[in-house]
């Protein structure tokens, strides 16, 4: 629906229900003018008007406001914690600023409030009790949370306050009882430090703990709610081995503990978590092998073991991640908001899963050797394979070139040797290339969408045996065709053909003439 929204509704003194959400309504619309029990404008072209001093009317009995993306600007109003019997509020995505008043806290029956995607400031406010979601994300709050907000936020279901300035440590009275609705904590992209809590083991129902980006030290709790689903915990200072329940967490979809200084060697048993999609370890300090039973993971998507000191082999049984054998339409499913950095070209890149499909496979910066599996040809589901500054030798494999799906292959700083396969230039999805610095050597293959992908020759540096284009360097049959007129042999093949023709033209002009 379009056009303005008549200003005599304010006159409908019985109308107590209005939702005219997800519009495409204009004009100014006056809060304090609307005498309602629910209200919802969100998404429109609406500018929704608070007047800071003009109190709503004495029969005001609000109890759900949706003003979702509605232009709000200016501070919120102390006078909403006028409205006793609210129970919804959400004011996300507008330009509100100043700090969220105190006296919220007092709102005995609000249980969701939403204020994320604000300019907000301030410190953070005491939840109200009866709260079930608590979404403040994406704001510039600062200051610490209290013990007595971590136990209100325990009863809670959804804690959201990622992409804030909030220092301190995580307080201890976070599930320090037995928490049984809280399903998700996002306190990811703040200022906090210290420890992570022994108490979040007690939250029984956690699906979703995201602690990525602060500055956390020390190790991860021995116990962890058995219902966890995401981990993240990256971009942290945290340390010591991954504790053995790791691997105990059977409902795990994503494990991102990268950009940490964990060390040891990688738990056996990965294998199990037959749920586990997308893993990232990178930027660690681990060691030893990667665990065999890796493969098992029939649902992996995108595994990202990059910059450790992992040494020894790719396991050989990786054409089982039947999840990367096909080119799969159908996006995976998460549940809250997942990021992950992969790196293509040299470049750092943060992918959001919300966003769309991707997979990717990176071991780069390791120590890792041996030959590039046959069996990674069938993996033709993939996007991103980075190989790239390692001790792999041998060849490339020809079955790369069934990789169909692959956008990005990056086999750099290695010690491969032979022939370049011909198979690569029939991969026509295939965007970026690097096989610089090993020992290949021969004809480059030639293609026209292959021919596209280093018109400079940078991705076949460092291969002092490689010739053609785009190399300078001409390949022995160019030399060849180029000097064959010279060769004796060929001037002696001339001088037999020159003879027969003459003597076939002599016996013809006898035969005339005879």
């Amino acid at each position: 629906m379009t056009g303005t929204i008549p200003s005599c509704i304010t006159k409908l003194r019985n109308l107590s229900f209005c939702d005219v959400s997800h519009n495409s309504f204009r004009g100014t619309v006056m809060l304090n003018e609307l005498n309602l029990t629910s209200l919802d404008l969100s998404y429109n072209k609406l500018t929704v008007v608070i007047d800071q001093h003009q109190y709503p009317s004495p029969g005001f009995r609000l109890e759900f406001l949706r003003l979702r993306s509605c232009n709000l600007k200016g501070f919120i109003p102390a006078f909403i914690c006028n409205f006793t019997l609210l129970k919804y509020l959400d004011l996300s995505y507008n330009n509100l600023t100043g700090a969220i008043p105190s006296c919220i806290s007092k709102l005995q029956n609000l249980n969701h409030l939403d204020l994320s995607n604000n300019k907000l400031r301030g410190p953070l406010p005491l939840p109200p009790q009866a709260v079930d979601t608590f979404n403040l994300s994406h704001n510039k709050l600062n200051g610490e949370i209290s013990m007595g907000a971590g136990e209100r936020l325990s009863r809670a279901s959804l804690v959201i306050l990622n992409n804030n300035e909030i220092s301190g440590s995580i307080p201890s009275s976070i599930c320090s009882q037995k928490a049984g609705k809280l399903r998700t904590i996002d306190f990811s992209y703040n200022k906090l430090s210290g420890i992570i809590p022994s108490s979040i083991g007690y939250c029984n129902s956690l699906h979703n703990l995201n602690l990525g980006n602060n500055n956390l030290t020390g190790n991860i709790p021995n116990e962890l709610p058995f219902q966890l689903g995401h981990l993240q915990l990256n971009n942290n200072n945290l340390n010591g081995v991954l504790p053995e329940s790791t691997v105990g967490l059977l409902s795990l979809t994503v494990l991102n503990l990268g950009n940490n200084n964990f060390e040891g060697v990688l738990p056996r048993g990965l294998g199990s978590l037959n749920s586990l999609a997308f893993i990232s370890l990178r930027s660690n300090n681990f060691t030893g092998s990667i665990p065999e039973d890796i493969t098992q993971l029939n649902k992996l998507l995108i595994l990202d073991l990059s910059m450790n000191n992992l040494s020894g082999p790719i396991p050989m049984k990786i054409g089982s991640w039947a999840k990367l054998t096909s080119m799969s339409t159908d996006n995976f499913i998460v549940e809250s908001d997942v990021q992950f950095q992969l790196v293509i070209k040299g470049t750092s890149s943060q992918f959001d899963l919300l966003e769309g499909f991707i997979s990717g496979i990176d071991l780069s910066c390791n120590i890792l050797d041996g030959n590039i599996p046959e069996e990674i040809g069938l993996l033709q589901g993939l996007v991103m394979l980075n190989l790239s500054h390692n001790l792999f030798s041998g060849i490339i494999p020809a079955s790369v070139g069934n990789m169909s799906g692959l956008e990005s292959l990056d086999l750099s700083s290695n010690r491969l040797s032979g022939q370049i396969p011909q198979s690569l230039t029939y991969i026509d999805s295939l965007g970026v290339l690097n096989l610089s610095h090993n020992n290949l050597s021969g004809r480059i293959p030639r293609g026209n969408h292959f021919e596209t992908l280093s018109l400079d020759g940078s991705a076949f540096a460092g291969n002092d045996l490689l010739c053609g284009f785009p190399t300078e360097k001409l390949c022995d049959d160019d030399n060849n065709i180029s000097t064959g007129s010279t060769n004796p042999s060929s001037k002696a093949d001339g001088k037999e053909k020159f003879l027969l023709y003459a003597i076939v033209a002599m016996g013809f002009t006898i035969g005339i003439w005879g």
